[in-house]
């Protein structure tokens, strides 16, 4: 990565790429954190098991699925990766369509990118203030 901070024109048609991907039922279920903050960017690398490296990024795009815009009910059940909510792992696709979305738009702009899948969910929560239920 270059340590080039990237313009807020070029982060607006990142996110702008995204919401123009495809979801099922068009529900558009995701948040997305733009995180600059050298110290927010620290605890993010820390709770994504110390790899460093993250911090060398100019931003960071916390990707958040967001499973209540496919169900109404309350979900008194852990949400992670490991849940057994069908429903959860139809907004984890529809996630990881807006994200391609947006890996193919900064190619475009010429930014580097890389997907950090690897993290703590309990502890990246409260980092930026990510609510249980997303």
């Amino acid at each position: 990565y270059s340590n080039k901070p990237v313009e807020d024109e070029k982060i607006i048609k990142l996110i702008e790429s995204a919401r123009l991907a495809p979801s099922g039922r068009n529900k558009q279920p995701w948040h997305f954190i733009i995180v600059k903050s050298e110290s927010t960017k620290e605890k993010i690398s820390k709770v994504s098991h110390d790899q460093k490296w993250m911090n060398t990024a100019p931003i960071h795009i916390v990707c958040v699925a967001d499973i209540r815009e496919r169900i109404e009910e309350d979900i008194e059940i852990s949400l992670n990766e490991s849940s057994p909510q069908p429903e959860l792992k139809i907004v984890i696709r529809d996630v990881s369509i807006a994200i391609e979305h947006m890996v193919l738009e900064a190619e475009r702009l010429g930014l580097g990118t890389c997907w950090v899948a690897w993290f703590t969910q309990d502890e990246i929560r409260p980092i930026l203030n990510i609510p249980e239920d997303k």
